[in-house]
């Protein structure tokens, strides 16, 4: 009897130091120092205990946030890590260990040396990152539409560049995979960048094989001012290409008539008198681009006549633009794309409307005239002319209303009538002045009017 309990006893002594053996070892094993293996990113864990991994972690983050970034398209423009809001996630890069130490068995924890390659996790605040992201507009470039010109008699076609731009989020992806090779000496990435197509490609200009239609004008080669203006404006307009149902506004085309733009004072219609206004001489392109749309069959959408009727085109077929508002607008009518070409001689301007020619169909341009009531006329006193004298300051101008009609015919028959303007010319007054000048008496002394006496 007492030997079995004597042997009953040692047993359960020997189960109990097993299992507290067993335990001690756990307790151990799960505490203790990360092997020499382990490493988070090219950062050796090795001796850091599981219990003390946060504050190393938080100790790395704060090293990671000088981390020297540069992007590779601008190597001179050096960052750091915390610049662009990305930092080490210390919670959640600690759980990461905690899952890949808990991962390896038991035994090869105790009787081997592990190895642990861990990836870190990283946090990031979106609001710095794309603050980074927008000092690196200058990456960016445009997509060029293609041209087309007409040059000695012949279609030229300027072929259409891609433009690209950051793409933010595949930037940050590259960035993070960049961080895989830390420690580094500094972080080089690459910007991500996305393809922008141009909105008008060379294969689409392919429809283009002739001339439509042309108008032009004429002007005095000496105005020099007035003429560098017209220049500018048609330099803008030329090129040009509207794909179907695509409108051009003239005034987007051709920008704000400023000094700065390299525009220059010249005369100006206004409220019915010619003055002194920058960009002057602009309105004769859009008046000879509104009689090249209205030959081409173009749709005209917005236009305005002067107040009062201009020299370099017919009566009723100009179009005044002006900065504060008013503006011509066309739009391609037909089901492939047109463009404009420009030619500016010595003393001419020609503008083109580029597209498929049609032979067979020819426009024709009509106006119906009505006449207004004869204007005033007025007399103004002058104090340079003798009495008696009279002279023609302004010889004025009888008001007109101009009617536009186009009409398309296609073989020779008349296939399409419309209406397309109604253009009001208001009286100019005949202004005469009528001398107020005393005459003089044969002893130089001036003849008084009526009877003057002594103040």
């Amino acid at each position: 009897m007492n030997r079995r309990w004597i042997g009953a006893t040692l047993l359960s002594s020997v189960g109990l130091l097993g299992l507290g053996a067993g335990a001690l070892l756990w307790m151990v094993s799960r505490d203790a120092p990360l092997p020499s293996g382990a490493q988070l990113a090219g950062y050796s864990l090795a001796g850091v205990r599981p219990s003390k991994l946060p504050q190393h972690l938080e100790n790395l983050r704060s090293i990671l946030a000088e981390q020297p970034v540069i992007v590779e398209q601008a190597p001179a423009h050096r960052t750091k890590l915390k610049e662009w809001g990305v930092e080490l996630d210390v919670a959640a890069t600690h759980q990461a260990i905690l899952d890949a130490w808990a991962r390896v068995p038991l035994w090869e924890r105790i009787f081997s040396k592990p190895r642990l390659l861990i990836q870190p996790q990283w946090a990031t605040i979106p609001e710095l990152f794309q603050a980074q992201m927008d000092k690196f507009r200058f990456l960016e470039r445009a997509p060029q539409d293609a041209r087309v010109r007409f040059r000695n008699g012949q279609i030229e076609t300027l072929p259409g560049q891609d433009g690209w731009t950051p793409d933010q989020e595949a930037s940050y992806h590259n960035l993070i995979d960049a961080l895989r090779y830390l420690p580094a000496a500094r972080t080089v990435f690459p910007l991500a960048m996305r393809t922008t197509p141009p909105r008008i490609t060379t294969e689409q200009t392919g429809a283009i094989t002739g001339v439509v239609a042309s108008y032009t004008t004429r002007f005095p080669g000496y105005q020099v001012q007035r003429n560098h203006n017209i220049r500018l404006a048609a330099q803008a307009l030329d090129g040009r290409v509207l794909l179907p149902g695509e409108r051009l506004s003239y005034n987007q085309a051709v920008g704000k008539r400023t000094l700065k733009q390299g525009f220059r004072p010249a005369p100006v219609i206004i409220y019915g008198e010619k003055r002194l206004g920058i960009g002057g001489g602009i309105c004769q392109v859009s008046s000879t681009l509104f009689n090249a749309a209205l030959l081409g069959d173009l749709k005209i959408v917005r236009r305005a006549n002067h107040s009062i009727p201009v020299d370099y085109v017919p009566l009723g077929r100009d179009a005044t633009v002006t900065d504060t508002g008013i503006d011509f607008v066309i739009e391609n009518s037909f089901d492939h794309p047109i463009a404009l070409s420009t030619e500016l001689g010595r003393s001419s301007l020609t503008i083109r409307v580029l597209g498929a020619p049609q032979p067979q169909r020819r426009v024709v341009l009509k106006t119906e005239r009505t006449a207004l009531p004869t204007p005033s006329v007025q007399r103004v006193p002058d104090p340079t002319l003798p009495e008696g004298k009279e002279r023609v300051v302004k010889k004025g101008s009888a008001g007109v209303r101009v009617i536009l009609w186009r009409e398309v015919y296609e073989n020779g028959v008349l296939v399409k009538r419309e209406r397309v303007a109604t253009s009001t010319y208001r009286a100019q007054p005949r202004v005469i002045a009528v001398g107020s000048k005393p005459k003089a008496t044969p002893h130089g002394i001036l003849s008084p009017k009526g009877d003057d006496t002594d103040a």
